[in-house]
């Protein structure tokens, strides 16, 4: 599977906030020293009014732009630099990629809780979501697979209602953003509780997800990939609490074999997880 990144990616600041660019330290330094080639993603700012609103575009360029050398804010949790806009507009671009290709976009900032006409919860633009529709448009049925111990709340008010496109989240419950409690329309939502270990996990993945799949028939698999349900990741964000292990990383890798699918990083803060997670749902070793 093709690795889609571009320094770019770094060069979004936001200081001494977990979601910072060291998340992809090691991971990067794993890739070089293995000689592994990373694709270069396109400027994905065409793309965006495919899910968010040109005020809303507007806003985040102008924050960005009077930055500075320090901070605006999105919400109390998603600072933006100069860079933020470049770099998120990669990062769409990424995921666009990786869904043409069959890849894994490597980007930050990450986007699952962007809506169409605000960010939050450290994400911008809503990279799946954007790359799911872009898809969905083109005529093929695309499943949404959202297993970052967050809900996904901003991927799903941007696809909830599409025809053609399908979103499930598996996420902690209670946590951040409180929402996912329920399934509705196109949306299925599984909550489960705090201390949900690889046995728990890969037995929804075996029952629920797949019966979704099936059920659904997708053409293309979209996974936003959170890295905070691994369970190194414990404590690095308040009340994260998922104790998954390589052993799910790879029981899903198993489970996508028979279908086209791509991912798309967003949350794990702790860079063994993003390195460990990584390697075992590319198979790297």
């Amino acid at each position: 599977m093709d690795i889609i990144y571009d320094p770019v990616f770094l060069e979004h600041d936001t200081g001494t906030h977990p979601e910072g660019a060291g998340r992809l330290g090691m991971l990067l330094g794993f890739l070089g020293s293995e000689g592994i080639k990373l694709l270069k993603p396109p400027n994905g700012e065409e793309f965006l009014k495919l899910a968010h609103t040109q005020e809303y575009i507007e806003l985040v360029k102008g924050l960005c732009k009077g930055a500075g050398s320090g901070w605006a804010y999105l919400d109390g949790d998603t600072p933006l630099s100069a860079q933020s806009y470049d770099a998120a507009c990669y990062a769409v671009g990424g995921a666009v990629k990786a869904s043409e290709v069959g890849g894994f976009a490597l980007v930050r900032p990450q986007g699952h809780h962007a809506f169409a006409s605000r960010g939050s919860g450290f994400c911008i633009f809503n990279n799946m979501a954007i790359a799911a529709l872009k898809a969905a448009g083109e005529g093929k049925r695309v499943f949404i697979l959202d297993i970052d111990i967050h809900h996904g709340n901003g991927t799903q008010s941007l696809v909830q209602g599409r025809e053609g496109v399908k979103f499930l989240s598996i996420h902690q419950n209670p946590l951040y953003p409180g929402s996912g409690l329920r399934s509705e329309e196109n949306c299925v939502n599984i909550p489960l509780p705090p201390g949900t270990g690889d046995e728990e996990y890969i037995k929804v993945l075996d029952s629920q997800v797949k019966k979704e799949l099936e059920g659904f028939g997708p053409d293309l698999i979209g996974v936003s990939v959170g890295f905070d349900a691994f369970g190194k990741d414990v404590g690095w964000v308040a009340g994260n609490d998922f104790r998954l292990t390589a052993k799910t990383y790879k029981h899903l890798r198993d489970m996508l074999e028979p279908y086209d699918w791509f991912a798309t990083l967003e949350g794990g803060y702790n860079p063994e997880s993003i390195l460990e997670g990584t390697r075992a749902l590319l198979r790297m070793g």
